[in-house]
Order: structure tokens, then sequence, then C-alpha cells
């Protein structure tokens, strides 16, 4: 029901709606990893924490210590990648913006911090300005442009991300690999998009840096499972985890394979019932309500999804989880006007074809059937090719009386069945039986 996976692509699987798929997880070799790693997780954390504690005392005796400032930013910056704990981004935030007071005009780096920091709350235009800010201080521009060719993307403009790309000298790096391989993706070519990941894996295999080297293999994984290769991504989340027990993003992967593929619901719900222990972020719960909901158990799953509401909509996550509170408007809630406002807020911090498919969803809700097929003809078709939009595009063109175009997006729609997920996948099967 609900996506999950925030890297280049997530996984998909053609065959996914069939009832003989291939199982994949092997659920004893998983258990045996969980019950392994609790203590491994517990060692990383208390490591930041100690060093957090010791900058902590420096910044005390010296309130105008910047070092100390800059670095117990990016400790917790980094910590929250292990706590989940958004507090920690906003206190990294409040320590970059003091440090930037004495430092203004210097450096350019916790310009680029800010942005960072402003991607992962989803505050991209934010993220901009810092960049711009950044770009025209002079220095360390290489790493400027990576970061501006990022928020472009993010913010839905492909041409200046474009622009930026080819003005980079070297394009045979890992630096250059991973955004042609986010560009190619955006414009719906996954095979290339493959392909510079690809390379992006040789080239960091080669350069020996362990953590760009499981970056890259995650997102592949990510990838290989678009293109139905999910035995070559369960195989290269392993392979991460077998460095990186606590690479949740990997862990997610399987509990993904198991759920969606295998449709091993025990076996998912162990993998996510630790990432709650270790990692407790807000997502694991919106997967437990859609495990709930394809189980039948509406009680798990309206608890599950209460859970996530609760969380998500405190001050302190902005609009991290817009597209999920959206879903969950319209989807679960009919809360069609709520849906709407959210959709509009969307294409105002982050204007991308996806936000319009949004935009356009909600006012098919709203009973503005022709207003939704306008906006996606002049803002959504062959600009997004994500399954759901895709699912969405179909179901607003049925209601047009279109069949041959409905019928176009519905299937295109379920050859993604795998990271749509057994409900949506029932959804759409539905939706072309009555065609």
């Amino acid at each position: 029901m609900y996506k999950l996976f925030f890297t280049l692509a997530a996984c998909t699987a053609l065959f996914a709606c069939s009832s003989k798929q291939k199982q994949v997880a092997d659920e004893q070799a998983i258990t045996t990893m969980l019950q392994q790693q609790s203590k491994q997780q517990a060692a990383a954390l208390n490591r930041i924490d100690e060093d957090v504690q010791f900058w902590k005392n420096r910044l005390a005796a010296n309130a105008n210590d910047i070092s100390a400032q800059i670095k117990l930013a990016s400790l917790y910056s980094a910590r929250f990648q292990y706590s989940g704990n958004i507090e920690d981004i906003h206190t990294s935030n409040r320590l970059y913006i003091a440090a930037n007071r004495l430092h203004k005009h210097v450096s350019s780096g916790i310009y680029r911090s800010l942005a960072a920091n402003a991607v992962t709350q989803h505050r991209f235009l934010d993220a901009d300005r810092y960049l711009d800010t950044a770009a025209s201080m002079g220095d360390d521009k290489y790493v400027t442009v990576l970061q501006q060719f990022d928020v472009k993307l993010e913010l839905g403009d492909y041409y200046k991300a474009e622009q930026l790309l080819n003005s980079l000298a070297n394009k045979h790096n890992f630096d250059y690999y991973i955004r042609a391989s986010k560009l190619e993706d955006h414009k719906g070519n996954g095979e290339e998009s493959v392909q510079w990941m690809e390379k992006a894996v040789a080239d960091a295999a080669e350069s020996g840096k362990d953590e760009l080297l499981l970056w890259s293999k995650t997102n592949l994984a990510d990838m290989y499972g678009h293109h139905n290769r999910i035995s070559k991504a369960y195989k290269l989340y392993n392979e991460v985890l077998a460095v990186n027990p606590h690479d949740y993003h990997a862990w997610k992967g399987l509990a993904w394979i198991a759920f969606s593929n295998d449709h091993n619901t025990s076996l998912a719900k162990t993998i996510l019932f630790w990432l709650k222990k270790q990692h407790p972020i807000p997502d694991y719960d919106l997967l437990l309500s859609d495990i709930a909901a394809y189980e039948q158990n509406n009680i798990e799953k309206n608890s599950y999804l209460a859970s996530f509401l609760a969380q998500t909509e405190q001050p302190q996550y902005g609009d991290m989880y817009n597209k999920y509170i959206f879903d969950i408007l319209t989807d679960e809630q009919n809360n069609y006007a709520g849906a709407l406002a959210i959709a509009k807020r969307e294409v105002r911090n982050r204007p991308t074809p996806h936000s319009y498919e949004l935009l356009a969803w909600s006012l098919y809700k709203n009973g503005q059937l022709e207003e939704a097929t306008r906006l996606l003809n002049s803002r959504v078709l062959n600009k997004t090719f994500e399954p759901d939009a895709l699912y969405h595009i179909g179901v607003i063109y049925k209601q047009t009386g279109n069949k041959k175009l409905a019928k176009h997006y519905l299937n295109e729609a379920l050859e993604s069945s795998f990271e749509l997920g057994p409900l949506v996948t029932k959804d759409i099967q539905r939706e072309l039986n009555t065609l």
C-alpha cells in the first residue's frame, strides 16, 4: 500500500502478483543474523554518544568554540542515522547556525551541511537557498555543484540538474556515476540507470572506500529489484549487512522481499519488530499496517496507522512524511479535503511531476475529474514513471471513459507489483477486470 524506500529506486518485480513466486528470503539465516546484531548496534551508538559527550564538554568550557560546534553538529546528524530521533537533526541545525554566526563568510562548508540536513527533512527549497549561498562564496565549488545537482533533481528542475552534471570535468568517477544513475532513473531509463550504478559499485570497490561501496550496493540492490532481479537484490542486501549490520535500509529491503515477493508475513514482521527496537522511526509502523491489512487484521492495521500518524503529525517532522500521510487520507480515511491541502503544499515545496500527480489524484477524489485530467496531461504524463502514479493515472483515465489509456497505465503499474505490494496489486487487478 505504501512505498517505504527513499533511495534512488525501489524494488519491483514483474511477476510478483503470481501465486507461484520463487521464495527468495532464507528465514532461518535472517533470524540468526538478527539474533547476532543487537549488541553491535548498541556499541556503534555508544561510540557516537561518547564522542558527543566529549565535544559537549569542550563546548561547555568555551561557548564560542567553533570547532566544537561544527563537530557536535556533524555527530548529531550522524547519530540520527542510528537513533532515528528527529531531534538529533534539529540539534544539528541549531549548532550549525550558531557556528555560522561566528564563522560567517569564511567557509561554505556550514551552508552545505545545513543543506544536507534540510534534504533529510524534505525542506528542499531551503536546501537550494543554502547551496546558492555556498556557491556564491566560491570555495569547494565541486562539492557544492554535486549537492546542487541532488537538490535540483529533488525539486524537479531536471534541465538545471543535467546542466550541473554536464559541467563536471571528470565524468569517470563515483560522484558522476551515481548522479548519472539518478538522472536516468528520473527520465524513466531504468536499464541505463542500473548500468551507471554498476559502474559506481565497481569504482567504489576499486577505491577501497567501504562506506561508498556499501551505499552503492544497497542502491544497486533496489534497482535490481526494480528490474525483477529479486535474487540479485537479496544477495546484495546480505553482502551489505555482512559488513555493516546496522544498515537499516538493507534490513528493510529484506523485510519487503519477505512480504511482497515471498508473502512470508511472519518473517517480514520479525525483521520490522527488530528494526522498531533498534531504529525507532515511524516508517516501520506504516509497513506493519500494510502487512496487517494483507492478513485481514483490521484492528492491528488501524493501531499501526494511528501510531504512524501520531508520530509524523508532530511539528518536528515538518513535511517529511507528507506523501505517506496523503496516502492514508485518500486510501483509508476518505479525507479528500485534507489530502488536497497536502498535495498543494507538496507542489509549493517540491514542484515535481510526482507532486503534481498527487494534486491530480486529490482533485479526482474531490470530484474534480476534468481538472484532474487537465493537470495529468500538462504536468504528469511522460514526466514521472513511479508505479503508484501510473496506477492513479490509469484510474483517472478509466473514469473519463478512455479505456485504452486506462488499460495501458494500469498494466504498466501492474508490472511493478513488487514495489506496490500485494494490496495495491489486487486493487489494480480489480480495476482492470472492470474495463
